[in-house]
């Protein structure tokens, strides 16, 4: 999903005893994307470091989590509040770490965030409340079932450079309303914006130590998983992905994945091309195309396809490159000079071997030279050899393929080894239902394009090699919870049926309740009482 070289944050929002000033530690530097500008620099937290965070949060992990639910949600209202007050600031600060344009900064991570904060601080008292509840089997009469919600302790989070607010601050919300303290460790290429997340917490009233934010890069990232932590919410690319879940085999934690994704988009017959190529296009575009669940592949069937591309190339042409700081800006910079290395060598490969550029943005007004820039391309004559089509394309690189019809695009979308997300495009709602329930991934959108990871009810994350386990909605908190079953006797003195004590009398009072609470017919229920009765209700002493 993200180059993994990149996991970081500000030792600024470290507590006094990691030492920010450390003379000869190497600096994590913070670049403006479209220009290449250092405009900030921090110290790499060293393992040691990253052991005295976790430390630090272990020590005042017990005593929030003593905190009632309700009143840890009251601190994520505060920082509701708090974002909500700063929200021009925090998207300045996105803009200008990540590249994006203000609108995408304000719209898919700030306000996000705010939405999550409304959701998690609503929906945690409620869903993680003891509850109680009585067996149906009818030999469990006497038991009473206690179910409770338990924090895990120190969860650790490594979060990724494209959406280094939303992403982070969704599962950092999570975790802290469960009752767990955090250390996050934000992308080295986006340092600030995992600062501002404390600053915010703080701001909030998060008691000190709950949250720890730590500068690095992969090295960091290792020994938080090497660490005293007790869960790992990781996202990034796949072979760290991998390295991450045997690490955590390793130490018998449990972790979530959110991986690479190759996401693919139906268009079917009856789509209205207007409204498909306007959500493909911005989803694939929007933010420079670094978007896990972005469409990558394009499958159009046959009675859709000139249409389709033709007006593809229309908006595409259309399209202001530049930097993220300028509101007039449609698409931005990517991330690092070599994520442009990386899509150009896809791009090259697909040219070498057959494929054709059917649209390109044109890199005039508003692009600003430098190594940062890729402008959006359109690729048409692709096959499924080319890289473009095999491996995630992490940029605004679009392929669009030509299907004869649904059940040969349904073929070619799980044609893949991830399965993040997807979408599919048509009028008949019904029927792009049923093709969708026939993709492979984790989600899928009809008639929109990557909105499954903002919407903050919505579980999100994938199957195959797109990772395991869930962020964000319900699914995300109990990501963040231990579930423990209580079962209690109500009447302590009479044995169980089940006991040691075994003879004729038992094995046929057993067979009597399984012929009462099983029986095919009236008759058969029926003449299983009585003994059934007599077996639940004996007085003697077990062995």
């Amino acid at each position: 999903m993200v180059e993994d070289s990149a996991v970081t944050t500000h030792t600024d929002s470290l507590p006094p005893m990691l030492d920010a000033a450390r003379a000869n530690s190497r600096r994590v530097e913070s670049r403006d994307p479209a220009t290449g500008e250092v405009w900030r620099e921090y110290d790499s937290a060293s393992p040691s470091d990253v052991a005295r965070a976790v430390a630090a949060a272990r020590r005042a992990q017990p005593g929030w989590a003593a905190t009632p639910v309700r009143e840890r949600a009251t601190v994520l209202e505060r920082f509701r509040r708090a974002l909500y007050a700063r929200r021009a600031e925090v998207a300045e600060l996105i803009c200008r770490e990540n590249g994006k344009p203000p609108s995408e900064a304000m719209g898919t991570e700030v306000m996000l965030v705010l939405d999550f904060a409304r959701f998690y601080r609503r929906r945690a008292p409620r869903l993680l409340r003891p509850r109680s509840l009585t067996p149906g089997n009818a030999a469990f009469w006497r038991k009473r079932v206690h179910i409770t919600h338990e924090p895990f302790g120190v969860i650790g989070i490594i979060s990724p450079w494209n959406y280094p607010f939303m992403l982070a601050s969704a599962q950092v919300l999570a975790a802290l309303v469960s009752g767990n303290a955090v250390v996050l460790k934000p992308s080295e290429f986006t340092p600030g914006t995992g600062v501002m997340i404390g600053e915010l917490m703080r701001q909030a009233g998060l008691p000190d130590d709950v949250l720890h934010i730590i500068a690095g890069d992969g090295s960091a990232g290792a020994a938080l998983i090497a660490g005293d932590v007790d869960k790992i919410f990781f996202t990034g690319s796949n072979a760290t992905g991998l390295k991450v879940s045997r690490a955590c085999a390793e130490r018998m934690i449990a972790c979530v994945l959110e991986l690479g994704g190759s996401d693919p988009a139906i268009v079917l017959e009856d789509a209205d091309i207007v409204n498909a190529v306007s959500g493909i296009a911005w989803g694939r575009f929007s933010n420079a195309g670094q978007t896990c669940v972005a469409p990558k592949r394009v499958f159009v069937v046959d009675g859709a396809y000139d249409a389709f591309v033709a007006r593809l190339g229309e908006t595409v042409a259309a399209l202001q490159m530049g930097a993220g700081s300028s509101p007039d800006t449609d698409v931005g910079p990517v991330i690092r000079p070599q994520q442009r290395a990386l899509l150009e060598s896809q791009l090259d490969d697909a040219l070498a071997n057959g494929a054709r550029i059917a649209a390109r943005t044109p890199a005039g007004a508003g692009h600003t030279s430098g190594d940062g820039f890729f402008p959006p391309a359109v690729l048409t004559g692709v096959t499924s050899e080319m890289r473009v089509m095999r491996e995630e394309t992490f940029g605004p690189l679009l392929p669009v393929v030509r299907v004869r019809d649904a059940d040969e695009a349904v073929r070619m979308a799980n044609a893949t080894q991830y399965g993040l997300s997807a979408s599919v495009w048509g009028r008949d709602v019904r029927r792009a239902r049923a093709v969708a329930a026939r993709i492979e991934s984790g989600s899928v959108s009809i008639n929109d394009s990557i909105i499954q990871a903002g919407i903050a009810e919505a579980p999100h994350g994938g199957i195959k090699q797109s990772g395991s386990g869930r962020s964000h909605g319900e699914a995300g908190l109990l990501e963040c919870v231990q579930t423990k079953t209580v079962i209690v006797d109500l009447v302590p003195r009479l044995r169980e049926p089940w006991w040691f004590g075994y003879g004729p009398e038992q094995a046929r009072g057993l067979d009597a309740f399984v012929r009462m609470w099983h029986g095919t017919s009236i008759a058969e229920r029926a003449g299983g009482v009585w003994r059934s009765i007599k077996m639940l209700v004996r007085h003697e002493r077990p062995l």
